[in-house]
């Protein structure tokens, strides 16, 4: 390698005019070592090119300028692959700030710490892709940078005539008329005068089927897909397999006993044993789509220049195609990551467009129709494939005790298979950890935050993201459950089809998660045991005290939960129904706002109900529905009405004689530090009041939160109080 035609270049990574000295030769010392690392420069790169540069580059004299050509190629593509790799960490720092930050303003985290030190990555990392985009030069060919600056770095070039800014590939190409108008706004924010060009026209974006076939070619395609794949995913922890079609069969097979005494003196027909039964998973994979119509291209086209001439951008430069389909394909890849664990299918309604998370079972819900019943499509029979274990509810007082006790009812051989994992919403792998530190961390040989069953080294423990809002824990084989596809990248391969001034982009694929194996499928309940399974989990899902958003302007739908939240609408609505309530299942209906909120009267599938149903904000009726379809009522909930009120400004209250509270209305800051007078498990609901006072609880002292809470107006937290004497969050909201 030719050392010597990087020197330029990484002096100028490290600001320096001139090389260190170091017994009078020209070297690098540990620090420039250190910084040139974190640019991404090897070790073995570093120890060969500093030995040449101490010997002055000799060995490489002897070629003369045989080779400069070719040589100098490569130098740039190196310095491009770090620039690329670079700006790869700086996107998805910058995605896990806005994640950050969404926390901090809408779930009422304290990030503030976490916020700062990711501002400090990122401003390091833009330090370092700004040095590295004046150190890199493209490749000559169609498109290459003319600098007009004698110093020849390969900077943006606004006076290239066949390139947007010398950059190369067909979607940067000045015959472009976006690409023109672009140029033009950006000399002249430079200072320089440009003809006048045309305004834009439905014409100008006829070519934008072209420039997508030409973004589909290497290396466009495998541009964006290295970029994607920045982004969190569940194929790690469940791997993902393509070319399945919907019913695919995944066949299993369950033995019976085989093995027993030597009895050889027997006839050999009456003493032979054993069975094969065949079973089979039937695999569904769900059809998704992705339909939108850009409706203004010269709007989208402003936003793209804006870009270009923000003071500080990012130096890669996207087209204005590629622009907008990489965040059409982020947004797709994300809503895709959520669906696989969340996804509850609701088959669409005609010429309506539905929500996400409709359309595809996720995770969570493959596990609940395996354990609640579902019908077989192979013989339409009924049928049940795993028998939950009965734990009762996981908090972080007793959650240690409960992964004990489910781990020890698998079989133990399973369980000691050493290929048996626990997969846990990654919530409580925070609770599992506090809950372990606090009853062992006196202990010698205490291990913190460990990734395996405690009492059972040999069960991992695997976190499962986008699962806040799940409380079902599962235990099953690794790669026993699998997200499938039918073709690579369907996804993102996009159609396009312009009609003037609007744009219709759309995609189509299937997806699914599924397992290998679940479980043999019993018709009868009672016939079940754990004997016949490969996929053990606890008895619920999502607490009843979890309520999911309902649509606004609609009725609202127990399809993904029972227990459901109304939003602000455009006008009052008068609920008429809720769709897709099981029969003789409690429905928990909660009034999220009184703006423009909700009501229900007594008539039509209501009229059994004791009186029209007019809510105040946090107010609960549940419901439930019969065979012929109305509703009964189970009961109404006031959000505080019965409860008993603590005395203004009080910071350490009693709890005697309820179970119900409501904070007092405070005339100053009040923090509570205690409560008095509190039996062992009891689970205690406190409701806030008022808002400029409100009383607070810190996460710490005798409270074990998952976070600070405010107990403003609309607010609760339900608290239980340990042996320990300290008080455990149950729930909130």
């Amino acid at each position: 390698m030719k050392f010597k035609s990087f020197s330029a270049h990484i002096l100028a990574l490290l600001g320096l005019s001139e090389w260190s000295k170091v017994e009078d030769k020209n070297s690098i010392t540990a620090e420039e070592v250190a910084k040139l690392k974190n640019y991404g420069f090897t070790e073995k790169f570093l120890t060969d090119f500093k030995a040449s540069l101490e010997n002055d580059f000799q060995d490489e004299a002897e070629d003369g300028n045989q080779g400069e050509e070719t040589e100098e190629p490569r130098t740039t593509a190196f310095l491009r692959g770090l620039l690329g790799d670079t700006a790869a960490r700086l996107t998805q720092a910058q995605e896990q700030l806005e994640a950050l930050q969404t926390q901090q303003r809408d779930e009422n985290r304290n990030n503030t710490a976490l916020i700062a030190k990711k501002d400090t990555e990122i401003t390091k990392l833009s330090g370092i892709i700004a040095q590295l985009s004046a150190a890199a030069e493209d490749d000559p060919g169609k498109g290459k940078q003319h600098n007009a600056q004698a110093d020849g770095k390969g900077k943006f070039n606004l006076q290239d005539e066949k390139q947007l800014g010398g950059l190369q590939g067909e979607m940067f190409s000045l015959d472009r008329p976006y690409n023109l108008r672009a140029k033009a706004a950006l000399m002249e924010a430079a200072g320089f005068e440009m003809i006048a060009l045309p305004k834009a026209s439905s014409i100008d974006y006829s070519r934008l089927k072209e420039d997508l076939g030409a973004f589909y070619r290497i290396p466009w395609q495998q541009r964006l897909q290295s970029f994607l794949m920045e982004l969190p995913s569940i194929e790690s922890i469940f791997p993902l397999e393509s070319g399945y079609q919907d019913l695919a069969t995944l066949v299993n097979i369950w033995l019976g006993e085989f093995s027993q005494a030597g009895n050889e003196e027997s006839d050999f027909d009456k003493v032979t044993k054993g069975s094969y039964e065949f079973d089979d998973e039937t695999l569904r994979m769900f059809n998704v789509m992705f339909a939108h119509r850009f409706k203004n291209l010269k709007a989208l086209e402003k936003t793209w220049i804006g870009t270009l001439n923000k003071e500080g951008s990012n130096p890669i430069k996207w087209s204005f195609i590629e622009y907008i389909l990489a965040e059409t394909a982020k947004k797709l890849h994300n809503e895709r990551e959520q669906r696989r664990i969340n996804g509850i299918r609701k088959d669409p309604n005609l010429n309506e467009p539905g929500k996400a998370l409709a359309a595809a079972d996720g995770l969570y819900e493959f596990l609940n129709k395996k354990v609640n019943g579902h019908t077989d499509i192979n013989n339409g029979k009924f049928v049940y494939q795993i028998k939950p274990f009965e734990l009762g509810e996981l908090t972080e007082a007793n959650i240690g005790e409960k992964v004990y006790k489910g781990t020890s009812m698998i079989p133990a051989v399973l369980r000691d298979s050493g290929n048996l994992a626990l997969y846990m919403p990654s919530h409580f792998i925070v609770l599992y950890h506090k809950y372990n530190e606090l009853h062992y961390g006196q202990n010698q040989d205490y291990k913190a935050n460990i990734m395996y069953v405690k009492e059972y080294p040999a069960v991992k423990i695997i976190p499962v993201p986008n699962a806040d809002n799940h409380h079902r824990i599962f235990w099953t084989f690794e790669g026993n459950i699998k997200t499938y596809e039918d073709k690579p990248g369907e996804m993102t391969a996009f159609n396009l089809e312009q009609e003037d001034w609007s744009l219709k982009v759309w995609s189509n694929w299937r997806e699914s998660i599924w397992a290998i194996a679940v479980g043999f499928k019993y018709t009868k309940k009672e016939d079940m045991d754990y004997t016949r399974q490969m996929i053990f989990c606890n008895e619920y899902d999502r607490p009843a005290s979890y309520f999911v958003d309902a649509d606004k302007d609609k009725n609202p739908s127990a399809k993904l939960h029972t227990s459901i939240v109304t939003v602000a609408n455009t006008a009052e609505f008068a609920i008429t129904d809720i769709e897709d309530a099981p029969v003789g299942t409690v429905i928990s209906l909660k009034c999220g706002s009184v703006d423009k909120g909700v009501k229900i009267e007594k008539s039509g599938k209501f009229d059994l109900i004791s009186a029209t149903w007019q809510p105040g904000k946090g107010d609960v009726i549940k419901l439930m529905k019969r065979a012929d379809g109305k509703f009964i009522e189970i009961g109404r909930e006031n959000a505080s009405s019965d409860a008993l009120q603590f005395a203004p400004d009080e910071t350490d209250p009693s709890l005697l004689d309820g179970e119900v509270f409501v904070t007092g209305e405070n005339t100053k800051a009040t923090a509570i530090t205690n409560f008095t007078d509190a039996e062992a498990g009891v689970v205690y609901t406190i409701y806030g009041s008022g808002s400029e006072f409100a009383s607070t609880i810190a996460a710490g002292g005798n409270f074990v939160l998952t976070e600070a809470m405010t107990l403003s107006e609309g607010k609760f937290i339900k608290l239980a109080k340990a042996a320990d004497g300290k008080f455990y969050e149950v729930a909130r909201g």
